[in-house]
């Protein structure tokens, strides 16, 4: 048996200063500007509610809707670049992308009363697509530098690559892990407050197998509509077990797993497929129902896009090592 005692490190940035500073936040969920009176410390739920976002498209005729969270790459010594992760489906045939985000009070904490409205236009050309799975990224480095020179600062909380698994902590997980996911499906979120829906379940296929051949695995609840692009988290408060055998008690474990992007739907003859999330509630013209199963990409994946990046021009901080290659 292996006992672990509860222990984080949190890394904090702040754009202003350029600088990154150990605070005591969530591991791999860096806060936005640091504050010199310091609020009461969230928890890292609480944290979780500020690192995804609504994305959203309407011309009148149309409307689409999905999910994103918020992704910090090439992090190191104080330098990064930020992104929004989601679904290719999610962004493909958005002409312009708009969301809202929690503005920062005086003292540094999140002000979901007062939000602020981004509206990214051209966006056709503004997303980077993965060249080989259903996953896209939104540069935003620039962007969010000028939100946050605006006097009304946004309230983000980023993801690295400290929180996705390596390989080795891949195969250490079990074939049923509890998991955490938070979106926007449909019109389940409080939109008055900019705040998603939280979702506990469990895999439903082993997360560190294939699924058929793919980095995919399945989820043991239902995709509805706007939930395409979701973060899946491991999530223990209360210890864990791996497959090795080691017990951990009393520790916390918090690791981004994989993204949601599609549903297994079932139709009127029985037969049952992977597809593609819905990002409207507009029906397909074929009859089909979903199941209580959903299905992930492997967060391992992601990491891919930073040699995407590089091939676009990304320079990488002088000694990181890009863990895709």
């Amino acid at each position: 048996m292996i006992l672990h005692r509860r222990s984080f490190l949190f890394l904090s940035s702040s754009l202003l200063a350029g600088r990154v500073h150990m605070t005591t936040t969530s591991p791999g969920i860096a806060p936005t500007a640091a504050s010199a009176q310091s609020p009461p410390p969230m928890t890292i739920t609480e944290e979780l509610m500020y690192s995804t976002v609504r994305l959203s498209y309407s011309d009148g005729a149309n409307t689409m809707w999905g999910t994103g969270f918020f992704f910090s790459f090439f992090e190191s010594g104080g330098t990064h670049v930020l992104a929004i992760v989601t679904n290719k489906h999610v962004v493909s045939g958005m002409k312009t992308c708009s969301f809202r985000l929690a503005s920062t009070n005086a003292d540094g904490s999140p002000n979901s009363s007062s939000l602020l409205d981004v509206l990214m236009p051209n966006f056709e050309t503004a997303w980077i697509p993965h060249p080989l799975t259903d996953l896209a990224i939104i540069p935003f480095s620039s962007k969010f530098a000028e939100l946050n020179a605006a006097p009304n600062k946004p309230f983000v909380r980023w993801l690295n690559q400290s929180l996705i698994p390596t390989t080795d902590e891949f195969s250490q997980l079990n074939p049923v892990e509890q998991v955490l996911t938070l979106g926007f499906p449909g019109a389940i979120w409080d939109d008055v407050h900019n705040l998603p829906v939280f979702h506990r379940g469990y895999t439903a296929s082993p997360p560190y197998v294939d699924f058929k051949g793919n980095r995919e695995f399945l989820l043991d609840f239902t995709t509805w509509p706007g939930a395409s692009g979701s973060m899946v988290l491991l999530y223990n408060d209360q210890g864990w077990v791996d497959r090795r055998g080691n017990t951990f008690l009393g520790s916390h474990r918090i690791k981004l797993i994989g993204v949601v992007y599609g549903v297994a739907t079932q139709d009127v003859s029985g037969n049952v497929a992977i597809q593609n999330g819905p990002i409207s509630l507009v029906g397909q013209g074929k009859m089909s129902v979903p199941t209580n199963v959903g299905a992930c990409i492997r967060s391992s994946r992601i990491l891919e896009f930073e040699s995407v990046m590089v091939s676009q021009g990304y320079k990488p901080p002088v000694g990181y090592v890009i863990r895709s290659n």
